[in-house]
C-alpha cells in the first residue's frame, strides 16, 4: 500500500500488504500439497525457460502442481491489457524515469536494476528486483519512476546498468482470451528434465502466439547440459511476423577447471517483447575457460563468433590471461584478438597486448591498481576494442565497505573515450540489513516511515552515521567513419550520444531521540541540466508521540529550454500515549509544481491536510473525529484558479454482548468554491474473531471520493470489509501455544 495515501504516523509497527489481490470483486484459491488454483490477479510465473519466458500479470484463473515426475502451470484470462518492456540506462540519479506508456495498471510492474558485460551485452552479470515503496515510487498515470538510490550508468567495472521495466497498460481495444502453460516431465532423481510452452495471445493488434521446448541433464555434480527451441508468431497492425530461436549450453564446474561453451541463435523478429534487445538478431557460438594452475597462478580463456542476423557481419574474438595472485600482490598479462568483418568486405581489427598490476597497502586497508593496453601491430581499429589505461584504488573504510575510483582512458583510430566512477561497494552490500538495524530502535518501524520520510544510504560507519556518495562521468569523441558491429548496443568505452557527469551526496545520522538523513544530486549532460535535493526528518520525544517531516526538491532544464521545478513538503504527528482517552494522527503535504515549456508556462500548487481524533469514551464506547481541508491553486500563463475544500467526519462505535461491536459513520464533503456538498453515512457491525482479531462488515448508504482525503478514511458508498488483527510478539507467542 502506498505510505503516501495515508498517515506517516501511526505509532505502530504495522506493515500493509495485498493478500488476495482481485481487480475484479471476486478472489478464491483453493491449495493442497503441491497443487492449488485460484480466481483473481496472478503471475504468469513461466520463468523457468529463457527463450519462452512469458511472465504477466493478469487477472483470471490460474493452476500449478508439482508432484515427482510430473508438474503443470496453466492460466487463462480475458483481458484488455498491453505488455510493454522498457529498458531504460542509468543516468547516476534517483530519476526521473520516464515509460513509455502511461498509465499502467497498478501494481502489474516488475523492475529490475540489470549489469551486463560491457564486451557482451547479451550476458546479464547480476539482476536485482526492486520492491515498490522501498526501492522506489511509481506514478503509475504518468508512468515516472523515482528510485530511493541513484541507479548508476556503469558499475565500478564500467559495466553498463539497465533499469529494466515490464509492467501492464490498459488498450482501447475489448476484451481478448491469453492463455497458456507449461508441462514438464522430471526423471526420478531430478537429473533430467523435459519442459514445453505454449501461449496464445489474442489481444487485438497484438495478436501472437509462443511455443517452445526446454531440456536440462544434470550429466554429474558438476556438470549440467541446457538445451531450448522456441518459436513465435507476431500478427501486429504493422503486419505478420515469424521469428526463432535456439541455445544449446554445457557447462563443466570443476575443482580446478570452470569450462563453458555455447551456441545461440535469436531472430530480431522472434519474442513476444521479452528479450533483452542486445540478444535479438544475433548468431553467437562461443567458450569460456578458467583454471587454476596452482595455488597463485591462474589461467582465462575465450573465443567468441558472431554474426549480426540483419546485415551479415561478423565478429571475432580471441582472448587469453595469465594472473598472478598472492596475498597482498596481483598481476596479469593478456592478449586479445578482435576483428570485425563487414558484408562490403570491410575488415576492423585489433591486435591488443595487456599488463595489470594491484599492490595492497597500509596492511592492506587500501589497494592501488593500474592495467593498459597497446597494439601490437597497426592501430586498434575495432570501436569496441581499443587501447586502454585504467587506474584505481580502493580504501576499506571499515570491514565489508570499500570507497572506490576508478577512471578509465581508451583510445583507438575511431574513438576517444574517457570514464570515471566514484562509489562504494559493499561485500555484503547489505542496505537492508544496516536500514533493519537502524529503525528497529524506533518504534514507528521502518519500511513505511522511512520509504515516506526517509532514504536509505550506503554504508554505516558508526552508531550514528551513514554515507553514500557516487559519481559517474563519461566523455567521448568518436569519428564520423566509426562502425559498430550493432548501433544499438552500448560502446564498450564511452557513449554514442550522451556525455554527461553525476554525482551525488547522502548521509544520515540517528541519534537516540531523531533521526535525519538527505541527499543532493547533480547531473550535466548534452540532453539536460538536473538538481534534485531530498530530505527526511523523525523525532519521536516519548513513547506513543512522534513527529516526522519530508522533503523533495527537483530542478531540470533541457536542451530545447524547457524547465521544471517541483517541491512536496510533508508533516506528520502521531500522540498515542498508553494512559490517555485522546489519541490523534495529522499530516500537512504542500506540493507545488512550475513548468516553463517556452510556448507557456503552468504552476499549480496544493495545500492538504488532515486530521484524525479518537476518544476513548469508557471500555466498551468510542468516538473518532475527521477534519480535512485542502487549499489547491493554478496558474495557465495569466489565469489562475483557486479554491478550498473540506470534509468532517464522525465515527461512533460501541460494543454490546461478548464479541459483537456496531459502528455508525457520518461525513460532510464540501467544495466551497463551486458550492457542491456531498454527503456520507453508514453502518457496520464487528466480530471479535479472537483475541486481537476484528472482523467487520458495513455498508455506506451515501458516499463520495476525494484522492486527497478518502484513502485515510473509507467514505465511498457500497459494501465494505475490514480485517485486522494486532500481531504483536504476545498475539504470535498465544498463536503458537508458547508461554
Amino acid at each position: 500500500v502506498n505510505p503516501n495515501e495515508y498517515y506517516p504516523l501511526y505509532a505502530d509497527a504495522s506493515e500493509q500488504r495485498f493478500e488476495a489481490p482481485s481487480q475484479r470483486k471476486l478472489y478464491v484459491k483453493l491449495e493442497r500439497n503441491q497443487f492449488y488454483a485460484l480466481f483473481g490477479d496472478y503471475d504468469t510465473g513461466l520463468s523457468i525457460a529463457e527463450l519462452a519466458r512469458y511472465e504477466r500479470r493478469f487477472n483470471g484463473v490460474k493452476s500449478e502442481y508439482r508432484g515427482e515426475n510430473l508438474g503443470y502451470t496453466v492460466f487463462a484470462a480475458e483481458t484488455d491489457q498491453a505488455f510493454v518492456r522498457d529498458e531504460i540506462r542509468g543516468d547516476g540519479t534517483s530519476g526521473l524515469y520516464r515509460l513509455s506508456r502511461a498509465p499502467i495498471i497498478m501494481n502489474s510492474e516488475i523492475v529490475r536494476i540489470e549489469v551486463r558485460d560491457r564486451f557482451d551485452s547479451s550476458q546479464v552479470l547480476s539482476s536485482q528486483t526492486m520492491s515498490r515503496f522501498l526501492d522506489y515510487n511509481l506514478d503509475a498515470r504518468n508512468g515516472t519512476l523515482y528510485f530511493k538510490t541513484p541507479v548508476p550508468n556503469r558499475d565500478l567495472e564500467f559495466n553498463p546498468v539497465f533499469i529494466v521495466v515490464e509492467y501492464e497498460a490498459q488498450t482501447d481495444g475489448v476484451d481478448d482470451v491469453v492463455a497458456g502453460g507449461r508441462v514438464s516431465l522430471q526423471s526420478g532423481g531430478n537429473n533430467v528434465e523435459l519442459g514445453a510452452t505454449h501461449v496464445r495471445d489474442e489481444t487485438l493488434g497484438a495478436d501472437g502466439e509462443l511455443s517452445g521446448v526446454d531440456f536440462r541433464w544434470q550429466i554429474d555434480e558438476r556438470t549440467q547440459l541446457k538445451a531450448e527451441y522456441a518459436d513465435t508468431r507476431v500478427t501486429t497492425l504493422a503486419g505478420s511476423a515469424r521469428g526463432d530461436a535456439g541455445k544449446i549450453e554445457i557447462e563443466h564446474n570443476g575443482e580446478r577447471v570452470d569450462a563453458r561453451a555455447y551456441l545461440r541463435e535469436v531472430d530480431d523478429e522472434f519474442g513476444l517483447g521479452y528479450q533483452n534487445s542486445a540478444d535479438r538478431g544475433f548468431r553467437r557460438l562461443g567458450a569460456d575457460l578458467r583454471g587454476e594452475i596452482s595455488e597463485s597462478w591462474f589461467v582465462e580463456g575465450e573465443a567468441m563468433w558472431q554474426q549480426n542476423l540483419l546485415t551479415s557481419d561478423i565478429r571475432n574474438v580471441a582472448r587469453a590471461q595469465l594472473r598472478y595472485e598472492r596475498e597482498s600482490f596481483t598481476a596479469s598479462g593478456g592478449l586479445t584478438y578482435a576483428s570485425d568483418k563487414f558484408d562490403d568486405g570491410d575488415t576492423r581489427t585489433s591486435e591488443i597486448a595487456e599488463l595489470g598490476v594491484a599492490q595492497k597497502l597500509f596492511d592492506r586497508r587500501m589497494t592501488l591498481r593500474l592495467s593498459g593496453s597497446t597494439e601490437l601491430g597497426a592501430e586498434t581499429e575495432n570501436l569496441d576494442f581499443p587501447t586502454s589505461l585504467v587506474a584505481g584504488a580502493d580504501y576499506r573504510v571499515m570491514p565489508g565497505i570499500d570507497l572506490v575510483v576508478e577512471y578509465e582512458e581508451a583510445s583507438g583510430r575511431d574513438i576517444d573515450a574517457t570514464m570515471t566512477r566514484v562509489g562504494v561497494r559493499a561485500n555484503p552490500w547489505s542496505r537492508t540489513q544496516i536500514n533493519t538495524s537502524l529503525t528497529n530502535e524506533i518504534s514507528e518501524l521502518g519500511p513505511r516511515l522511512f520509504s515516506n520520510v526517509g532514504i536509505v544510504q550506503g554504508f554505516q560507519v558508526n552508531d550514528s552515521w551513514m554515507f553514500d556518495i557516487g559519481m559517474d562521468r563519461t566523455e567521448t569523441l568518436v569519428t564520423p567513419d566509426a562502425r559498430p558491429i550493432d548501433p544499438d548496443r552500448e560502446l564498450v568505452s564511452g557513449s554514442f550520444n550522451d556525455d554527461f557527469v553525476a554525482g551525488y551526496l547522502g548521509a544520515q545520522y540517528t541519534s537516540d531521540l531523531w533521526t535525519a538523513s538527505a541527499r543532493a544530486e547533480y547531473r550535466d549532460s548534452d540532453a539536460e541540466e538536473r538538481t534534485s535535493l531530498l530530505f527526511g526528518w523523525y523525532r519521536q520525544p516519548t513513547i506513543g508521540h512522534g513527529l516526522s517531516a519530508g522533503l523533495t526538491l527537483f530542478q531540470s532544464q533541457n536542451s530545447a529550454g524547457s524547465e521544471t521545478f517541483a517541491a512536496d513538503l510533508k508533516f506528520g504527528w502521531a500522540y498515542r500515549m498508553a494512559d490517555s482517552r485522546w489519541s490523534f494522527l495529522n499530516r500537512i503535504d504542500l506540493i507545488y509544481e512550475d513548468t516553463d515549456l517556452v510556448t507557456e508556462q503552468q504552476s499549480a500548487w496544493r495545500f492538504i491536510n488532515n486530521f484524525n481524533a479518537n476518544r476513548r469514551l469508557g471500555s466498551s464506547s468510542q468516538l473518532s473525529l475527521q477534519y480535512a481541508f485542502k487549499y489547491v491553486g493554478s496558474d495557465f500563463d495569466d489565469v489562475g484558479y483557486s479554491g478550498y475544500t473540506d470534509l468532517v467526519g464522525i465515527d461512533i462505535r460501541h460494543s454490546f454482548a461478548r464479541r459483537w461491536d456496531a459502528g455508525l459513520n457520518s461525513s460532510i464533503y464540501h467544495s466551497y468554491e463551486s458550492g457542491t456538498i456531498d454527503y456520507g453515512a453508514g453502518v457496520d457491525v464487528g466480530f471479535n474473531l479472537a483475541r486481537n482479531m476484528w472482523l467487520s462488515l458495513g455498508y455506506n448508504l451515501a458516499g463520495f471520493y476525494d484522492s486527497d482525503f478518502s484513502e485515510a478514511r473509507y467514505t465511498a458508498q457500497g459494501p465494505f470489509l475490514r480485517f485486522s488483527v494486532k500481531a504483536d510478539q504476545y498475539s504470535l507467542k498465544r498463536i503458537a501455544g508458547q508461554r
